[in-house]
């Protein structure tokens, strides 16, 4: 009997392209690597410091298996101007943090 292989090479996008109406704020002046890949995020977990820096993991759900595509660290002052870019550009102001942000005990996270 003759059994035929299935090839196992998964074809990915080249390029993840995303539109909108523009970059907030603008990027004019600044130097842009088109060598940076885009990654698709499906989870995010947040690491506050107490030396006033934060780091964020992306991480994208794969069958069985959920992977960090990247994470990023920067200041509290920037993490705050990201949280008012966001809110501003999706007219979105909560008045408290969602019932989804737990913490392991079950209370809702804090803000640091």
């Amino acid at each position: 009997m003759d059994k035929k292989k299935k090839s196992t090479e998964v074809k990915k996008p080249a390029q993840i392209q995303i539109k909108g109406y523009q970059t907030i704020p603008p990027t004019e002046g600044l130097s842009i690597n088109p060598n940076n890949p885009t990654h698709h995020a499906d989870i995010i977990n947040v690491l506050f410091s107490n030396e006033g820096l934060a780091l964020i993991s992306f991480f994208s759900r794969t069958p069985g298996l959920n992977v960090e595509e990247c994470r990023v660290s920067f200041s509290h002052a920037l993490a705050k101007k990201i949280v008012d870019l966001l809110c501003q550009h999706l007219n979105y102001y909560p008045k408290s943090a969602s019932p989804q942000i737990e913490t392991k005990k079950g209370r809702v996270s804090k803000n640091p």
